[in-house]
């Protein structure tokens, strides 16, 4: 992959490099990360570049071991249906939230970040592009639900979600089924049907359990 580092926000800038080298498989699940390698590869110091290691452990990512390196992780098959489990529950009611103190600001900034993915190839190149406007669809909701303890708990959930969205996304056809999700889910919050925006919500979810399970050997 093509690497380019800008001065400003170096380390955001080594994580998501990092972070999309994982995506992509340039680093698989188990494998080592060769911290000096990669450094000199990127261009940067060590120092931020471990900054970046220690950011990817605490989402669950990566495990560091002491006087062996940095791993990328792998969940186990019961791990991965609990955490799927746990966020139904969570992000229906985050959804439920949403859609009942919906604002014209939230329901903008959700159609921008489908519209913007769209018609988003359902190929390896254009993952990333994906991976992000999927998670900021979740994070908007999250920010919009008023409900700080709830958050608080999605922050938990989260730090092991991220690990299966990147697994996730690489199953054939569960892209472009996630858009067309998210589309309906949109379309019950604009319509401040609580209910069913819970409902979908949850469906979707359990949607992306089934595939996760069904397709498990290419996550752990």
């Amino acid at each position: 992959m093509r690497i380019n580092i800008e001065n400003i926000n170096l380390r955001d800038q080594i994580y998501e490099i990092l972070r999309d080298m994982i995506l992509q498989r340039e680093i698989g699940p188990g494998e080592k990360i060769g911290e000096e390698e990669l450094s000199k590869k990127i261009g940067v110091s060590r120092t931020p570049f471990r900054e970046a290691l220690y950011r990817l452990e605490g989402e669950g990512i990566i495990e560091i071991i002491a006087r062996r390196g940095a791993f990328v992780r792998r969940q186990s098959r019961a791990t991965i249906i609990e955490v799927l489990e746990i966020r139904e529950v969570l992000e229906g009611l985050v959804v439920r939230l949403v859609a009942l103190n919906l604002s014209d600001k939230t329901l903008g900034q959700l159609q921008k970040c489908l519209d913007n993915i769209k018609d988003t190839p359902d190929e390896p190149s254009q993952l990333i592009k994906f991976t992000h406007a999927d998670e900021e669809f979740h994070q908007l909701l999250l920010d919009a639900c008023q409900n700080q303890m709830l958050k608080n708990l999605m922050a938990t959930v989260n730090i092991h979600l991220q690990f299966i969205r990147l697994r996730t996304v690489v199953i054939p056809g569960r892209a472009k089924k996630t858009i067309r999700e998210h589309y309906e889910i949109l379309d019950a919050v604009a319509q401040k049907d609580a209910s069913k925006a819970e409902a979908l919500m949850r469906r979707h979810i359990a949607s992306v359990r089934e595939y996760a399970t069904e397709h498990i050997e290419n996550m752990e």
